[in-house]
């Protein structure tokens, strides 16, 4: 007992020394003598030396995502602590050039621009998203519908057609050559689940050269480890959370699941235990883009996932056979099938989706789950089924109230009305799925009038009078990554309070 506690010890003590350790290493001042371009933007390039990030002020010469500018470098401002980008950089005297790995990368843009010209914007979008980890073609309805069903981790984000590339070489018997291409294909998307995949492969490898037993568990654990220890920006990143947390909340809490499940028909135990393991550790991280968690779900991940796997498969065939029209014919009809069938399958359920809002358990997330694991532990399943639906009758839409949120620095306002819900957002920076604030909007909530005018700035905070009276409000929201509630306000009968 002394020996394993005096190992934890250790532990506690190595955690945050080796997280100083990385950050000093990542943030040690340096100028560097050559950069890799990795991001365009209008007037700035992001480009990395190594793992570290910066910002490059100038472009003076046509370059591409991949390149390599060698130049005179200095100094040119602070950078973005929080992108991991150390500081910016003033350029000039570039040498622009291209190793093997940047060339091997750009094809990705030229893969993409082909499956949109041979099957089209919609299809040819859907594949390159898929496998190529490419988004822009996306149509915006099939992505609202799956963001609806709680199914957009599949888009290259989680990891998912990398599971699914893997399953497919060992069913074609090529498991002996499964390894080095899945690290071909990791180096060629250049993403977090690609070099997730990259390390865990090799620590198998490692370890089966040197005769140890090897679990996926650990092998997680160790690529969690490295990517942030060599990048601490990652911790900031949705995808390096929503990746990592969703496998080990997988592999650690998927057979407890199954467990409780019993009493459920074998069909849909599996898909509702697979989508519990995958939230539970992520589902904080999901809870801070949005205070809203959709119950579509459990419909996504029993209907819709099968059916996007072979869609995915069917997207690795599109990407290897469109240079070969015979094969492209033969298989066009299966992508337009199955591709279709998605897309009004995915509407037809996102139609009867429903969602509630757990900004207060994304708050109170530990709590909750402490006394959901105690009362496991001594057997109350009674207990934790009335707890459950507690807190669902908690998240339920009822009552009156107007609430303001700072979303990345932008506000915008909720108003819960008789189980109705209205989200509001100026026009001027009003995103998919808010009612843009256009002008005075005035609303009757029981004996309430309540007025909501925009703000002069975009960013600014909108007026709120209720029966004329203004109520005292901030009038700009601080900058805050995601999703965080600053004021709230609560109606009962003729008496308005003010929350926070």
């Amino acid at each position: 007992m002394i020996k394993s506690g005096l190992k934890n010890l250790k532990i506690y003590v190595m955690i945050p020394i080796l997280a100083f350790i990385s950050v000093t290493l990542y943030y040690t001042e340096g100028i560097p003598d050559e950069v890799k371009v990795e991001r365009i933007y209008y007037n700035q390039l992001l480009v990395s030396s190594g793992v570290r990030l910066y910002w490059l002020e100038e472009q003076t010469s046509t370059v591409e995502v991949g390149d390599w500018l060698k130049g005179n470098f200095a100094y040119g401002g602070p950078g973005n602590a929080e992108q991991g980008v150390i500081c910016t950089l003033i350029g000039s005297n570039y040498t622009v050039y291209t190793d093997f790995i940047g060339r091997f990368r750009a094809l990705k843009n030229r893969i993409m621009d082909l499956l949109i010209m041979r099957y089209g914007e919609h299809y040819g979008g859907l594949m390159g998203s898929l496998v190529l980890g490419n988004q822009k073609y996306m149509n915006e309805e099939r992505a609202q519908n799956m963001g609806e069903l709680g199914i957009m981790h599949i888009l290259s984000i989680s990891g998912f057609h990398f599971s699914l590339l893997e399953s497919a070489l060992k069913k074609l018997r090529m498991k002996k050559i499964a390894p080095m291409v899945l690290i071909i294909y990791g180096v060629f998307l250049d993403s977090i689940p690609g070099y997730r995949t990259i390390i865990s492969l090799i620590y198998r490898m490692v370890g089966k050269t040197i005769k140890k037993d090897t679990n996926a568990l650990t092998g997680i654990f160790v690529g969690m480890f490295l990517q942030a220890f060599f990048m601490p920006y990652y911790i900031f990143k949705q995808g390096y959370l929503l990746t990592y947390l969703s496998s080990l909340g997988i592999l650690i809490f998927y057979p407890h699941f199954l467990q409780y499940l019993k009493i459920l028909p074998s069909v849909i135990r599996g898909s509702i235990a697979l989508t519990c393991s995958a939230l539970f550790l992520s589902f904080p991280v999901i809870l801070s883009f949005s205070p809203d968690f959709s119950m579509g779900v459990f419909i996504g991940n029993f209907i819709l996932v099968p059916l996007y796997s072979i869609i995915t498969y069917m997207s690795f065939l599109g990407v290897l056979v469109s240079g070969i029209p015979v094969l492209q014919t033969v298989l066009y009809p299966f992508i337009d099938s199955f591709f279709l069938l998605s897309f009004y399958a995915g509407r037809f359920f996102s139609s009867y989706n429903s969602s509630v809002n757990l900004e207060h358990l994304s708050l109170q997330y530990v709590p909750w789950i402490l006394m959901v694991y105690l009362l496991l532990r001594y057997h109350k399943k009674r207990m934790v089924f009335t707890l459950m639906v507690f807190v669902l009758c908690l998240s339920l839409p009822f009552g009156t109230s107007v609430s303001i949120y700072s979303y990345f620095g932008k506000p915008y306002i909720r108003v819960i009305h008789n189980f109705r819900k209205y989200d509001m957002m100026d026009y001027r920076v009003a995103e998919k799925g808010f009612i843009p604030l256009r002008g005075d909007v005035s609303l009757e909530l029981g004996r309430k009038t309540v007025l909501i005018k925009p703000h002069l700035i975009k960013k600014g905070v909108p007026s709120i009078l209720v029966n004329g009276k203004s109520l005292s409000l901030s009038d700009e929201l601080p900058y805050y990554r995601g999703v965080k509630k600053h004021h709230h306000i609560l109606f009962w009968r003729d008496l308005v309070y003010k929350v926070h």
